[in-house]
């Protein structure tokens, strides 16, 4: 906290009054903070410090807590009692420095009076008005342990008043209440001290979704977050740190980064008219971002993408892979604009996710609050933990097209962006229900442009699975799982093949055939690419849209092998064939027809000295497009 100068502004006091609960009246809170301290030092105990500043004594004020600071200093925490009884509501909470100063206290006590109103009834009558009020028509849950009743004061308008404070923990809900009854036996006041936090988000973005509140865990947790989203009441968690880094620092801004709620409610409503930077229009970015970084985390985990697979947590609970690397999420970073990014190291690295404004509207439209966006920059995270090397040439593009496919399947449309670019197809060229590009044209130098048609494809294979009858929580498990079949820098054609060996059945291989063949990554087809370490490369495409037989496709007409040697250091490519019609066929290498010989079913390829690589081969009756499968060799 910044330092005030001068010994006459040393104190600073706010007052602030909490909303009454009803038939309770609610005390005003009373801040007072001082760096040099609002008492002498003393040696005394620190509560016995804050009690004679607030000027009541051991009776009126019991000790709750008492906790020490790094720094020396001493937190203690007060209750107000009164004959014996809890003042409900009533408190004081204190700081002593190390010196035995007192440096801040908030006094929430109230007055008190021996004229107390008497309860009129038992606490077996509390707990039955708590139980009717909270469970009235229905009968009473499982409770993880059993109510507790507790006799209380309520200060009230007329003084104060005998009633009864009944906790009821359902166990199955893990539902905490706290129901005050006063002493008449009528419910004045009901509090749920299960941490459901909650926020108001735009589940896919402001175009598309109204602003809702939503609840996360909560401090209970779930199976895919133990210990729930939310640390220290700000959007700081096991699975995601979302702050504001307008200053494009890569760290926190000095101040107001991220939104506070001591009851993690983040209810920040959106002011469309007014600038993203706007402070609430802030507090909402941060929240939302940390909202659909959960939400991704958590879905993604009921998948597959998990802590031996180098997901992204602090704590892995024992359960594999490094840890300590939760996403490191920045909202409205200051560093460009337009865009996104998310940057993956190795298991045990925070990545870091950043976040840019757009300025394709007026006011400026913000990424954070477009679920696209951030869905599609967690992708990236996934494919690069999970299958690795997807940069550039075809493994970028892959990287491109799933993480739009991650976008595309979390949110059910078949547009990426169209919030952020103010456009209604996004920014794609186009939709991608019924694609008009196949395989053949992912063969440019755009990561993006090529990934349209993984993505396309990917989305032809939701259309067609979800027809057959078949769940989306099935095709998520499926292709997260086929990442585990997949190599490092992959093709299309090794995409397609781990999601065959990640389904169950013939049907629903099928069902994949069916949309990749569509989409002309069919059995015989074929994508290279060669990069240079400045990330320059070249794609060469050969598409095909044959199914296998099993699946109702018609085979090849006829086959071929390749197989390769180096004979004096010159590559020879020995090409074998079967089933060409024709006196003369047609090879083709790389997609480029090197020479028509004649159907004797086998030529030898002589490549030239310094020529290495992988090349492809077909072979085609003469003058006509039905050719062979292709085969490949690499030198």
């Amino acid at each position: 906290m910044r330092k005030i100068a001068s010994s006459f502004l040393a104190v600073l006091m706010i007052t602030a009054v909490a909303n009454a609960a009803p038939g309770i009246h609610a005390a005003g809170a009373k801040l007072q903070h001082s760096e040099f301290g609002l008492t002498l030092p003393s040696a005394e105990p620190a509560a016995d410090i804050v009690r004679g500043y607030v000027g009541r004594s051991a009776g009126d004020l019991a000790v709750q807590s008492e906790a020490s600071s790094k720094n020396g200093a001493r937190h203690v925490r007060l209750q107000q009692m009164f004959d014996g009884r809890p003042v409900y509501g009533a408190y004081v909470r204190g700081t002593v420095d190390a010196q035995g100063r007192l440096r801040h206290v908030i006094d929430a006590s109230v007055e008190a009076s021996s004229n107390v109103k008497r309860s009129s009834i038992t606490a077996d009558t509390a707990l039955s008005a708590a139980l009717g009020h909270r469970y009235a028509g229905k009968s009473a849950p499982a409770f993880f342990r059993s109510p507790l009743v507790q006799p209380v004061v309520l200060p009230t308008d007329g003084g104060l008043e005998e009633g009864y404070l009944v906790e009821t923990w359902e166990l199955r809900s893990n539902d905490l209440w706290h129901t005050v009854v006063n002493g008449s036996g009528k419910v004045v006041s009901e509090e749920h001290r299960t941490n459901t936090d909650s926020y108001f988000i735009f589940s896919i973005h402001p175009n598309a979704t109204p602003q809702a509140v939503v609840s996360g865990p909560g401090s209970a947790g779930n199976a895919e977050s133990p210990l729930g989203w939310v640390t220290n009441n700000t959007t700081i968690g096991n699975n995601v740190d979302a702050y504001l880094d307008r200053d494009n620092s890569n760290t926190p801004d000095a101040t107001n980064a991220r939104p506070v709620s001591a009851t993690q409610d983040f209810i920040y409503a959106w002011d469309s008219l007014s600038a993203p930077t706007t402070a609430v229009n802030q507090n909402l970015a941060v929240a939302n971002l940390f909202y659909l970084n959960n939400v991704i985390h958590d879905k993604l985990y009921r998948h597959g993408f998990v802590e031996a697979q180098g997901n992204f947590q602090t704590n892995n609970f024992g359960k594999g892979g490094a840890g300590n690397d939760a996403v490191l999420a920045e909202a409205q970073d200051g560093g460009g604009t337009n865009n996104a990014n998310f940057a993956t190291p190795a298991d045990g690295s925070k990545p870091r996710m950043q976040m840019y404004l757009w300025n394709t509207a007026t006011p400026s439209r913000d990424g954070d609050i477009d679920a696209d966006v951030v869905f599609h920059e967690y992708g990236h995270g996934l494919t690069w933990r999970m299958i690795g090397s997807m940069g550039g040439g075809l493994a970028g593009s892959i990287g491109e097209g799933m993480s739009d496919t991650v976008a595309c399947y979390m949110t059910g449309q078949d547009t990426v962006g169209e919030y952020v670019k103010n456009n209604t197809v996004g920014i794609r060229r186009y939709p991608y229900t019924n694609y008009p590009l196949t395989y053949r044209s992912a063969n440019t130098t755009s990561v993006h442009a090529n990934g349209e048609i993984y993505a396309a494809t990917m989305w032809k294979l939701r259309g067609l699975w979800l027809n057959a009858g078949y769940s989306m929580d099935e095709l998520w498990d499926y292709v997260i799982d086929g990442m585990n079949f997949t190599p490092a820098n992959p093709e299309y054609e090794e995409m397609r093949n781990g999601i065959l060996q990640a389904v169950p059945t013939q049907a629903q291989d099928c069902i994949v055939w069916d949309a990749f063949a569509s989409m002309g990554i069919g059995v015989n087809a074929v994508g290279t690419d060669s990069c240079n370490f400045l990330g320059n490369c070249t794609i060469n495409i050969t598409e095909d849209f044959t199914k296998p037989a099993v699946c109702g496709g018609t085979p090849a007409p006829y086959t071929l092998t390749a197989s390769g040697a180096i004979s004096g250091g010159r590559p020879r490519t020995t090409l074998n064939w079967a089933g060409a019609t024709g006196s003369n066929v047609d090879i083709f290498r790389n997609n480029v027809r090197i020479t028509t010989t004649a159907n004797d079913g086998n030529h030898v390829d002589q490549l030239s000295k310094n020529q290495r690589g992988t090349f492809t081969y077909k072979v085609c009756n003469a003058g006509t497009t039905t050719c062979s499968n292709n085969a490949s060799v690499t030198y």
